[in-house]
């Protein structure tokens, strides 16, 4: 017998205990309208590595382990594709420009992964990337298992990869976070991380047009259009949290 439906509710009811009933409506109203047209919205914050950093508040004995650029990473690159499900080409591109990865280990098993980029051109959207100015670091696309969300994974990550920034000598992290992910909104909010500016992408299928607006700071001096077509948004993975 199909287990679907048993998932599907399992599903819904994560997303109502984690996001509440305003930011699941929103969400699914976004699933219903896809075909026709796509919407994100996040908020910008950053980080200034020169301060005290906050403790992490993670529930559980956390080990994070940071895997970096050109090492041979074979087998935890199949080991982050498979926990977050997204393509394992895309892991190996990231770890072969130089980007570094955290993982999370909780009771020996992986529990999550964050990414860290140090040069431009990292993705937030299909068409739409980040512009890094010297001594800045990028956090994004971070990942908890269902089984360990609330458990404050996200902050020990967070903490390790920050403190890597820190010993390269850079001094400013930046990351996004998606407007409907109020977790780790709560997380930049418990760091005092300020928000910087707000990206919000509307796409339009029929007629390929993307509308794209910030608010509290020009679009140009954080982020470029590229020539990939934006009429893919490609998923956050942070939209997972």
């Amino acid at each position: 017998m199909s287990n679907g439906p048993s998932i599907r509710r399992q599903s819904i009811g994560e997303a109502l205990r984690y996001r509440g009933l305003f930011f699941s409506s929103l969400l699914a109203l976004r699933e219903i309208l896809r075909p026709f047209m796509y919407w994100h919205a996040w908020h910008i914050f950053q980080t200034d590595l020169q301060q005290p950093l906050p403790e992490p508040y993670a529930k559980e004995q956390v080990e994070v382990r940071i895997y970096v650029g050109k090492e041979n990473l074979e087998d935890i690159a199949a080991q982050i594709s498979s926990l977050g499900n997204i393509p394992l080409a895309d892991v190996k591109f990231q770890f072969g420009r130089g980007d570094a990865a955290a993982v999370a280990y909780v009771r020996r098993q992986a529990a999550g992964f964050m990414w860290m980029a140090f040069a431009n051109g990292a993705e937030l959207v299909r068409g739409v990337n980040w512009i890094l100015h010297e001594n800045e670091t990028l956090r994004y696309d971070s990942f908890v298992v269902p089984q360990w969300r609330g458990h404050g994974i996200h902050s020990a990550m967070n903490r390790a990869l920050t403190e890597y920034a820190r010993d390269r000598g850079l001094t400013r992290a930046v990351s996004a976070i998606s407007a409907v992910n109020t977790q780790s909104l709560n997380l930049a909010k418990h760091n005092r991380n300020p928000k910087v500016m707000t990206v919000i992408l509307i796409h339009f299928r029929g007629v390929n047009w993307t509308y794209v607006k910030t608010i509290g700071a020009p679009f140009d001096s954080r982020f470029f259009l590229s020539s990939k077509a934006l009429h893919r948004p490609r998923k956050s993975v942070g939209d997972e949290l």
